[in-house]
């Protein structure tokens, strides 16, 4: 779970610099109305809005991350049961193999060969299958990723016009935000309406 949350966290912060760099340009393209009419942001007084997302705690109580990350698991778990009852199974048939080469068990050297051979390959089609789970793994952990990315940008462009921060920040526990005053985490109102839309989502 550690692992997925990680990678999530790293999309995440991703996804916090994309809304920023927008939320940049939005706030440039106002200054330089702005500039025109006299009102410029400057003018007004007002200072730099920075806040910051902990997207260790997100990750946590997102709704639509926990359930990815549940599915990705079981997955995980069903893929290790299978793997390692043939590994098992496999283990159980060279120990056979070895018994029965120690004790002349095999009728001829020929079929004592053809036996190995039988072994080897199933040992080599064990290996492929671990690779393949290993890739299979990395893709999907790509699409979840891929998945909460869009969900996140889509989320985050819209909530920054109404809020019009210049610059909105990600960390984790011992990350860049060492402290702060209150006001400027907005973890747990990004976590609301957020999990607020993927309900609505879900009734649907």
């Amino acid at each position: 779970m550690r692992r997925l949350s990680n990678g999530l966290s790293v999309v995440l912060s991703a996804v916090i610099a994309m809304a920023c760099f927008s939320s940049c340009a939005f706030e440039n393209q106002q200054a330089a109305n702005g500039s025109k009419t006299g009102e410029s942001k400057a003018a007004s007084g007002s200072g730099t809005k920075i806040v910051y997302i902990n997207t260790d705690t997100l990750m946590t109580q997102y709704l639509l991350a926990i359930e990815l990350n549940e599915a990705f698991l079981k997955t995980q778990e069903e893929r290790r049961t299978e793997l390692n009852v043939k590994a098992k199974s496999l283990d159980q048939e060279a120990t056979e193999f070895q018994r029965k080469l120690e004790n002349n068990g095999f009728l001829s050297e020929a079929r004592a060969i053809d036996a190995r051979d039988k072994l080897l390959v199933k040992q080599e089609n064990l290996r492929r299958l671990q690779e393949d789970m290993i890739a299979k793994t990395a893709r999907e952990q790509n699409d979840l990723n891929k998945q909460l990315f869009e969900k996140l940008t889509t989320f985050l462009k819209g909530y920054n016009k109404e809020k019009g921060f210049d610059i909105v920040l990600s960390t984790q526990l011992g990350g860049n935000v060492l402290f702060a005053v209150d006001g400027y985490d907005i973890t747990q109102d990004v976590v609301a309406r957020l999990n607020e839309e993927y309900k609505k989502e879900k009734r649907k």
